[in-house]
């Protein structure tokens, strides 16, 4: 399962990283994918799409 993860604003690895569905992606358990790759988890796609479209329509000033 891919799932979408913001990235961190820490430096340095965290020990853990929660995607945008709420399931925590513990270190050693997963992998980086530099392009879309795999099965992606739907409810991580929703949310960075209500995310997405939420920046666009954000009223300017």
């Amino acid at each position: 399962m891919s799932h979408v993860v913001p990235v961190p604003r820490a430096t340095g690895v965290p020990d853990q990283l929660s995607a945008l569905c709420g399931a925590v992606l513990r270190r050693g358990e997963t992998e980086w994918l530099s392009t879309l790759r795999g099965m992606p988890c739907e409810r991580c796609l929703t949310v960075a799409s209500r995310q997405a479209a939420a920046e666009v329509l954000r009223p300017a000033g």
